[in-house]
């Protein structure tokens, strides 16, 4: 059962977790063999300044399990096989090593909504939901949104990207309220509801979303390492065929996740990188390499100027186009960039990106010409440029001198075949 107020653990209620956690992870292996291998993978730990349980990702790549005593004492057999389970697929569906999304907490809820889609809720299986003391299911759940209309068409067995778009479209109409707290900017009146909601709503008026955590995500981190270290238990419990009673739909969607999606940001800078022409001039400033500062050395210049484009039209992504703008402040140290922005003509004159922007203002958001773009490339005869764009708009002519990379949301394509494209995804 969820409590909502944990005690300090004493030395007693320590003791008594780690003994239980042990004996629950052993007695995994009889059902959830799978669960049992993963968890496996990481060191476990009692901790009092964490409120329930959750999997954290150290700088070196390691995996811990840190839970709360007192919150873990407090659950059944049953309800701590359920929020073990939960724990491992978001370990294996690469939720903790992933990067956080542009509003963290519709992250984390999108992240449990997928988890607990494959999760048995069976007595019979040895694992049911944590209940709050009101009887109230803890976490959230397709099946208690979908009673309200406008979740209506939401789906079941997708991923977190999924139920993360989904809940985003709707975040004008409903209020987010985790653990008693409503989420900065999505106040409002809304009746109050359970988790989920309930009753009659007006056209236009606010429903709240209620929710009891029952596990942290606040140890997830980015990590390359730990990623490839997950796809690799991943693999050899397939090759070992060690899933025990996993249901052949999550097997899919867990086996799906493994596969490595192109890291687009490191393809636009090898792109660059590659185009790049470097000419050496002298200098007194830096040492000789070999005499030292007896004769001038030499530095590195970048002849040719390169501009980028940004399609100001509305219909990009702005998560996505956060993350460009991370990768367009390190090209700029690099590389002697222009940047323009551009809907039906362009909106602004190239101009010198030469330091680092946390945003930017975007003009225009009318219809989309590519041409004016690729004018300016061959008046000021560019050696490379990149536009940033979902596509949409007739097709212009080839630039005349300009190598043209096209960066583009995922599953849309350009008006033309020619230049190099690159696919924006959200975990990169």
């Amino acid at each position: 059962m969820i409590t909502e107020e944990l005690t300090p653990a004493t030395v007693k209620d320590i003791s008594k977790a780690e003994k239980r956690i042990e004996w629950m992870i052993s007695f995994l292996i009889c059902r959830f063999k799978f669960v049992h291998q993963i968890l496996g993978m990481m060191t476990k730990h009692p901790d009092n300044n964490i409120g329930t349980m959750g999997v954290l990702v150290t700088e070196s790549g390691k995996f811990e399990l840190r839970y709360n005593p007192v919150f873990t004492n407090n659950l059944t057999d049953n309800e701590l096989t359920y929020v073990l389970c939960h724990e491992v697929l978001h370990l294996a569906l690469h939720h903790c090593t992933s990067r956080k999304l542009e509003e963290g907490y519709l992250w984390n809820m999108a992240t449990d909504l997928a988890v607990n889609e494959l999760i048995p809720n069976d007595p019979s299986h040895s694992c049911v939901r944590p209940v709050t003391k009101d009887g109230k299911a803890g976490g959230l759940f397709v099946s208690s949104l979908e009673k309200e209309p406008m979740f209506k068409d939401i789906q079941t067995m997708q991923t977190a990207e999924w139920y993360y778009d989904f809940l985003r479209k709707r975040m004008p109409q409903i209020t987010i309220e985790i653990d008693g707290v409503s989420e900065e900017g999505q106040g409002g009146d809304g009746d109050e509801q359970g988790q989920g909601g309930g009753g009659d709503k007006k056209k236009g008026q606010k429903i709240t979303i209620k929710i009891k955590t029952f596990d942290a995500h606040d140890g997830w981190r980015e990590h390359e390492v730990a990623d490839e270290k997950v796809r690799a238990k991943i693999k050899e419990v397939a090759r070992m065929d060690s899933w025990g009673t996993v249901s052949a739909s999550a097997k899919e969607l867990i086996m799906a996740a493994q596969t490595k999606r192109i890291n687009w940001k490191n393809k636009i800078r090898t792109w660059f990188g590659n185009m790049a022409w470097k000419d050496k001039t002298v200098t007194r400033k830096r040492p000789n390499r070999r005499t030292g500062f007896i004769h001038p050395g030499s530095k590195r210049e970048f002849v040719d100027r390169w501009l980028v484009a940004a399609d100001t039209s509305g219909s990009i992504d702005a998560d996505l186009l956060a993350q460009w703008i991370g990768v367009m402040n390190q090209l700029s140290e690099m590389l002697p960039v222009d940047f323009m922005q551009f809907d039906c003509d362009k909106t602004e004159d190239p101009h010198p990106y030469n330091r680092r922007h946390k945003s930017l203002e975007f003009k225009g958001r009318g219809g989309t010409s590519f041409q004016p773009v690729i004018d300016i490339a061959n008046k000021a005869r560019y050696r490379g440029l990149m536009i940033l764009t979902d596509g949409c708009a007739p097709a212009p002519t080839k630039p005349d001198c300009s190598k043209v990379l096209w960066v583009l949301p995922e599953g849309q394509n350009p008006p033309v075949d020619w230049g190099d494209k690159v696919y924006l995804t959200r975990h990169s």
